[in-house]
């Protein structure tokens, strides 16, 4: 679903219910302002008594979720300083409890159950219809978890966390040099997720892993 779709629609459906809406705020964090605002216009309208505040992902993200009373936070996995997963397991280590649904591009079957693992109650890819995303806080604000549908199961190779991570520096035309300092470890332990990664997709170059992460979401 482009950006465009997604705010033709948050405008034009009405939700049938509002479980859980409380006089709390509520949290995005997204790099991307014409995201953010389809969404507050959903969740405006869908939970008319949370007061919805934006967070652009540029910051200290950790700190902005766990200083707010948040009723929840929907959170990209895609930020620009710090990768999803990271902040889900850094809010988790303090304690806190808000309940934080993930709202990304990347395919549900690679990380979803990641994401929920590492502390999201809820994981919803951006191509699904609006009403999926509120269903889902709906569910959170409930107290539940979302769990995973069968339909998520892929037969598709399943990378690891840094695999991706090697993967994404990769499809950015990154050296080996400059992906070694950026996670910091070792040039020839590039050279290994490389070769991984290409076995695992049997893939024969970068423009296939390109190619690859493009269809996967990993890659705008």
């Amino acid at each position: 679903m482009t950006q465009a779709q997604l705010i033709e629609e948050s405008t034009a459906w009405q939700p049938s219910h509002t479980r859980g809406a409380r006089t709390k705020d509520a949290l995005i964090v997204d790099d991307h302002p014409i995201v953010r605002e389809a969404i507050k216009a959903l969740l405006e309208k869908s939970f008319p008594d949370v007061l919805v505040t934006e967070c652009d992902g540029r910051t200290s993200v950790v700190n902005r979720i766990c200083g707010g009373n948040w009723a929840f936070v929907v959170l990209d996995m895609n930020l620009p300083q710090r990768n999803g997963l990271d902040i889900l397991k850094a809010v988790k280590s303090t304690g806190n409890e808000v309940p934080i649904v993930v709202f990304s591009l990347y395919a549900e079957e690679q990380y979803a159950a990641r994401a929920l693992r590492a502390g999201a109650k809820a994981y919803i890819a951006k191509d699904r219809p609006p009403r999926d995303l509120v269903d889902a806080i709906t569910t959170v604000l409930a107290g539940a978890q979302v769990r995973l549908s069968s339909s998520w199961i892929s037969t598709r190779p399943v990378l690891s966390d840094r695999e991706i991570q090697v993967l994404s520096l990769l499809t950015k035309g990154m050296p080996r040099k400059e992906i070694a300092h950026a996670l910091c470890i070792h040039k020839k332990t590039v050279s290994t997720y490389r070769a991984r990664i290409l076995l695992k997709l049997r893939a024969r170059s970068v423009v296939d892993l390109i190619r690859y992460a493009a269809e996967e979401g990993f890659v705008d």
